[in-house]
């Protein structure tokens, strides 16, 4: 497909799938984080109360954990392009709704829809790109996934930075439909992945796509798998250490979302006003330098996930974010804005290099093939589930026990999960994605699944 087409000749597989990734990840960061700098604006408009905020802003992540939910069985019935184009879909009406400015109702379903396309792909585009790279590029490749949610971030940042004041914010909301049509365009000169067309018996289709993704030598080690059977999920639940992995790979997602990510990246501003910066152009400033901070991480995180690893990442990652949330406590207590802008950094800097990337990677890692679209939606959407919990409550949370307090319940999480990486976190660098699924099956615990 990619031939027959002039403009994509020059470009290849990985460089497409690199773009998907790169467009979809921004699209995830930029959705999930605009609304931050234009919040206190339709606060205004709208007479908001701080429940009403809090729904604005928690209305997208609930979608995101129904999409992401939905995400498992339509991927394994569609396949995982149609997936993605179906997530495109969703995502370009809801900014449709929300650029019509058609009242507070119309921005909520607007706001809903795009949940839907981000929960999507944030669980499909992963797994994609997982099993359409060969496996010493499969940690760079899929972490450049976060990273292009971090530059998605720092887009919706700067650009309340820049253009708050000028530019209405059903303008700057609706920016989020860019990346979706070039993430559109990726996919539709990528073939389906090979691994879902052999769990489909459909070995002619594999033939093509494994010689157009350049992974013909590593299939031929592959040992045929068997065609795809509705059942074969719930029967590979029960196999090996598969229900394990569930536990793991979901547990990872709650510490990430519990860690207090998700309320300092939705609500950053309102927590520099807290630590003391002026309102407006001072505190919008210091949150844009927490995501160029993100930026630059995760770009030190993906030269260093297959080469440090994934588990010594984890480790280092959660005892740094300790520490940069207990600054922030002492700068609340002191009212040291400065001592609380390091402090965030600190945690921001170690969230990108651990908690972060890693979850992504590993459960597109660790799952076996029969159950990899149920158990990767199961990990997502209970990623989404208490990353909605936060969007709901942080406001409310910080109003009834103070910053420090709000903040100390996230420092505990990062203590949690530093014990929780030392006992079970695997390492899989380099490792092929049958070898893990052979150790899986075969029942070695969680701790030596990459060994």
């Amino acid at each position: 497909m990619i031939g027959n087409n002039w403009i994509f000749r020059s470009i290849s597989p990985i460089q497409l799938i690199l773009t998907l990734i790169l467009a979809s990840g921004i699209a995830f960061g930029f959705g999930i984080t605009s609304v931050s700098g234009v919040l206190d604006i339709i606060k205004s408009e709208f007479e908001l109360s701080e429940i009403g905020e809090q729904f604005v802003v928690g209305i997208l992540v609930l979608g995101c954990f129904v999409g992401a939910a939905i995400a498992g069985p339509i991927s394994a019935r569609w396949g995982r392009r149609r997936t993605i184009m179906l997530a495109v879909v969703l995502g370009g009406l809801g900014y449709t709704l929300i650029l019509a400015g058609i009242g507070f109702g119309g921005l909520l379903v607007g706001r809903s829809l795009a949940g839907l396309c981000i929960g999507l792909i944030s669980m499909v585009v992963p797994m994609y790109a997982a099993e359409t790279t060969p496996a010493q590029r499969r940690g760079a490749v899929v972490s450049m996934f976060q990273l292009a949610i971090t530059l998605g971030i720092l887009g919706a940042y700067g650009t309340t930075l820049a253009f708050a004041a000028s530019v209405p914010w059903q303008i700057l909301l609706g920016a989020g439909a860019l990346p979706l049509g070039l993430g559109l365009l990726a996919i539709l000169f990528l073939p389906e992945s090979p691994r879902w067309l052999a769990a489909r018996g459909e070995h002619a289709a594999v033939e093509k796509a494994t010689l157009t993704l350049g992974l013909t030598d590593e299939w031929q080690e592959i040992p045929a798998a068997p065609a795809h059977a509705d059942n074969q999920s719930g029967t590979a639940l029960t196999r090996g250490s598969t229900a394990a992995v569930l536990v793991f790979c979901s547990t990872l997602f709650v510490l990430q979302n519990l860690s207090g990510i998700d309320g300092i990246l939705y609500y950053a501003p309102r927590i520099f006003q807290e630590l003391g910066f002026s309102a407006g152009t001072a505190a919008l400033a210091a949150t844009f330098g927490l995501g160029l901070v993100n930026v630059l991480a995760t770009i030190a995180a993906i030269a260093l996930v297959d080469r440090l690893g994934r588990r010594p990442l984890l480790i280092i990652g959660s005892a740094a974010m300790a520490i940069g949330l207990a600054a922030v406590i002492l700068a609340s207590q002191l009212g040291w804005p400065w001592v609380g802008l390091a402090g965030l950094a600190i945690f921001i800097a170690a969230f990108a290099m651990s908690l972060g990337p890693l979850p992504y990677v590993l459960m597109s890692e660790l799952f076996p093939t029969a159950i990899r679209e149920s158990g990767i939606a199961v990990a997502s959407a209970t990623s989404w589930l208490f990353n909605a919990l936060i969007a709901f409550t942080f406001l409310s949370l910080v109003a009834a026990i103070g910053l420090s307090g709000a903040i100390g319940l996230f420092l505990a999480v990062c203590l949690i999960s530093l014990g929780f990486c030392l006992a079970f976190a695997p390492e899989t660098r380099g490792a092929r994605l049958e070898d893990i699924e052979t150790a899986v099956l075969a029942g070695r615990p969680l701790r030596h699944l990459g060994s």
